[in-house]
């Protein structure tokens, strides 16, 4: 289980560092689309990515409004 919440972590911090160097929401949901994907049929590590996603929203919303 440590490996896929490490996974799971490392992917979304790596789909904001992404977002931060391209100001590319469009694909920043893309990503956030692929780990859930990837999670989609481990319900308690898909239920943690619905909580990151849900978690990060506020910030990124204000990332965007920053970045346009």
């Amino acid at each position: 289980m440590h490996e896929k919440i490490a996974d799971i972590q490392n992917s979304f911090w790596a789909a904001y560092k992404d977002f931060i160097r391209t100001k590319d929401m469009r694909q920043y949901n893309m990503d956030l689309d692929k780990i859930m994907d990837r999670y989609r049929h481990d319900k308690p590590m898909h239920d943690f990515c619905i909580s990151l996603k849900f978690a990060w929203a506020p910030i990124m919303n204000e990332l965007k409004r920053w970045a346009t």
